[in-house]
């Protein structure tokens, strides 16, 4: 069967289904009238003036209007577009797998007495088809069906009558959230924030794009970063664990419609006001705009209930695995890590000693100095390895407050004077460890190790010796 494409399209206050494509054939079942199949109807979709449904769940009409359809009242861009296809294409053509029973006498054998399915369709000529449909052949699964105005019993089969047994619902589309059109979720996701009930604070995810200088500037502290994340400090992004958790939110399939028109004072009485979570968040998705959306989940049992703003639909989902996200998890382990050549110095400050590091290069030949004496470039890249490699490695700290003076403060002072200095403070904390101030906040610490590794190196970067970079 060749099918028909449809367009979606909402005209005033009605939803309205447009056919686009020129005049198909329509022959939506088999026919092989030496078999004793019989052929009711033979017509195509765009010949459906009115067709209502009616079956164990409920009712719906479809009707034409303004060179469309109207799918009860449903709003046109939740209709799922294959299952209104399979729907029409159906609904215009009938015809039965055998006569069961000529002139039957007891409809009740065959469920005919409560028909479970009844069909009506209008066509533009002014043909009107009624079907009714009973219980399933126990050997077959077709279904017993009568038509109107013949009183014999006829078995339809399965797959040409299940859209009529369908919730109205079923019809609605369960893509809760865009699919990944591009490579990876990185790529796609520009800017996200979650934030609900399941967190004690927001967090936000932002993308370093060229159009967003003060991203830009801010991943400056990490080199070249593809996303920053914020809570209380500024991170780099782990891009594993972001992998994972930005492209969970996208592709969601809904498990089941709950409802749609939800109006806001069902949103309220739902708990969509204050939500177990919710995600802010825009997308780049292929194409060459940046779309905004914000999805809500509440719990229900073991699933969630979710809406996207606007949608007016609330879905049934199953757990997507942002709604465990890990904050730490999503920080990169590395503190501080930007590039050489973004710095105008490197300062390390200890025992009221203090080490000034610079680097630059004349005709691409590199130079640095420790203190304003030369020192030998290899020597200083294997510092910078080392000062750039203090990482996470222990839990988060709450509210943490550091007394006393630091062990050892490290600035890092950029060539970029729009760019404030990214300032380290390391802290003395547990038995063996350090905790780490960046930039006046603490959320992580490390191993002491790193301290008197740092010592050694300073000292040993003067005096012109091999540096240790190892130090966990």
């Amino acid at each position: 069967m060749e099918k028909k494409l449809v367009k979606l399209i909402i005209g005033g206050l009605a939803a309205v289904v447009v056919l686009v494509a020129a005049l198909i054939v329509v022959n939506s079942i088999s026919v092989n009238r030496d078999s004793g199949v019989k052929v009711f109807v033979d017509k195509a979709p765009e010949e459906i003036t009115e067709l209502y449904v009616a079956n164990t769940t409920g009712g719906y009409k479809i009707y034409a209007e303004d060179d469309g359809y109207v799918f009860d009242d449903m709003p046109a861009n939740i209709v799922d577009q294959e299952g209104f296809f399979e729907l029409m294409n159906h609904s215009c053509a009938f015809g039965s797998l055998r006569t069961v029973e000529e002139d039957a006498a007891d409809l009740s054998i065959y469920g005919l007495d409560n028909p479970t399915a009844m069909v009506k369709v209008i066509f533009n000529d002014g043909k009107e088809f009624n079907l009714s449909l009973g219980d399933k052949e126990r050997v077959s699964g077709n279904y017993y069906g009568m038509v109107e105005d013949d009183k014999n019993v006829y078995l339809f089969a399965e797959e040409d009558v299940l859209y009529f047994y369908l919730r109205k619902q079923d019809y609605i589309s369960t893509v809760v959230t865009p699919e990944l059109m591009v490579s990876s979720p990185l790529s796609a996701v520009r800017d996200v924030t979650f934030s609900g009930t399941a967190l004690e604070k927001p967090i936000t995810i932002e993308a370093v794009t060229a159009d967003k200088p003060d991203v830009a500037l801010a991943a400056k502290s990490f080199g070249p970063a593809t996303h920053i994340v914020k809570i209380k400090g500024t991170y780099e992004l782990d891009q594993s664990y972001g992998i994972e958790m930005l492209g969970s939110l996208l592709g969601i399939h809904a498990t089941d419609v709950v409802a749609y028109n939800v109006s806001d004072d069902d949103y309220s009485l739902l708990g969509f006001d204050n939500p177990y979570m919710q995600v802010d968040f825009s997308l780049k998705n292929g194409t060459d705009y940046i779309a905004d959306y914000q999805l809500k989940l509440v719990p229900y049992g073991n699933q969630f209930m979710a809406s996207m703003l606007g949608s007016g639909i609330i879905f049934l989902i199953d757990p997507p695995s942002f709604v465990s996200i890990d904050y730490t998890k999503l920080c990169m382990r590395w503190f501080l890590a930007p590039m050489r050549s973004d710095l105008e110095s490197l300062t390390v400050e200890f025992d009221g000693q203090s080490f000034v590091y610079t680097s630059g290069s004349v005709d691409k030949e590199i130079w640095t100095k420790v203190n304003g004496q030369e020192m030998d470039p290899e020597l200083f890249f294997s510092f910078y390895r080392l000062v750039t490699s203090a990482a996470a490695d222990g839990k988060y700290l709450e509210d943490t407050v550091n007394e006393g003076e630091p062990l050892m403060t490290i600035t890092y002072k950029y060539a970029d004077g729009t760019k404030q200095p990214d300032v380290m403070k390391l802290y003395p904390g547990s038995v063996r460890r350090v905790n780490v101030e960046v930039n006046g906040i603490t959320e992580f610490d490390m191993k002491e190790s790193f301290v008197e590794t740092m010592k050694n190196a300073c000292y040993n970067s003067v005096a012109g010796l091999p540096i240790e970079e190892n130090w966990q």
